[in-house]
């Protein structure tokens, strides 16, 4: 008997994605370890009661990110366990931790959305306070581990960055080492907040999770080196795939209260609990 659990069938997710859940659950949880042999697609199909397309879609989506391999006549097999990655936020500012050692980022990125347009009264309050039309650069993107999507995250920034975007087409171009190359600025500080949400129905399709799914969500603002906020963002987080960790050092002198702590707008403490004012979609 298969140890999988059987499909929602009131859930409003397709069946293949129920699959590839099921299955990356027990490979996460190290009922199936890295070489053993899943079961067949015919085992899959009647334990499921589903059909073989909706398996070989699953299979195919686990294969395509690297979870399983597919030998004709053999079957499927376990690559690689699925235990997070990491994402390291230092408690100095060097770049959301998301360089690798080639001073690229770690994360693969799909730009969803990208321009200039108005932002949000509670962003232009931050970021916005130069620009009398309340117009901002607003990027948003989900990023990968590999072929395994993350991260959704959406930026607001002044409007004077948005020729950064070119530099951004690279889909493991970082955002804040572009505006240091092509704007001379560079993030002298950050300030964030972490909090568990439940993943909407327009989180979970991004995500790949099921809605009600529960997510961290990692707002922070970037501050220049003359202290003025240049960057709201909102990072919506699967710790199934990406570890949030965070790495508090000191120096000999220690740090400040106000250093640590930084200067978070009151208008985003407020926006942040109140669920009118998160990014319109």
């Amino acid at each position: 008997m298969l140890t999988l659990p059987q499909l929602d069938r009131e859930s409003t997710a397709p069946i293949w994605f129920q699959i590839m859940r099921a299955i990356e659950s027990r490979i996460g949880d190290g009922t199936w370890s890295p070489g053993d042999r899943l079961p067949s697609e015919s085992e899959l199909c009647a334990h499921f009661s589903a059909s073989r397309t909706s398996v070989r879609d699953a299979l195919a989506r686990l294969e395509s990110a690297g979870i399983i391999s597919r030998q004709q006549g053999k079957g499927a097999f376990v690559e690689r366990a699925q235990g997070p990655s990491a994402w390291t936020l230092p408690s100095a500012p060097s770049l959301l931790g998301e360089y690798s050692e080639d001073g690229r980022s770690a994360l693969n990125s799909q730009i969803l959305r990208a321009g200039v347009e108005p932002l949000p009264s509670w962003a232009a309050a931050v970021v916005g306070r130069d620009a009398p039309d309340g117009q901002g650069f607003v990027l948003e993107r989900v990023r990968a581990v590999g072929a395994r999507t993350a991260v959704h995250v959406i930026n607001y920034m002044p409007a004077r960055f948005a020729g950064v975007l070119p530099d951004l087409r690279d889909p493991r171009a970082s955002l804040y080492a572009a505006i240091t190359r092509i704007a001379g600025v560079r993030i002298a500080r950050m300030h964030r907040t972490i909090e568990a949400v439940a993943a909407d129905r327009v989180l979970a399709a991004l995500l790949e999770v099921e809605p009600g799914h529960p997510i961290v969500v990692v707002e922070a603002v970037a501050y220049d080196q003359s202290g003025d906020p240049i960057d709201f963002s909102r990072a919506s987080v699967r710790t199934d795939r990406l570890r949030v960790s965070v790495d508090t050092g000191f120096d000999a002198a220690g740090i400040s209260s106000e250093t640590a702590s930084g200067r978070y707008p009151t208008v985003l403490r407020q926006s942040a609990r109140r669920a009118d004012t998160r990014p319109p979609r």
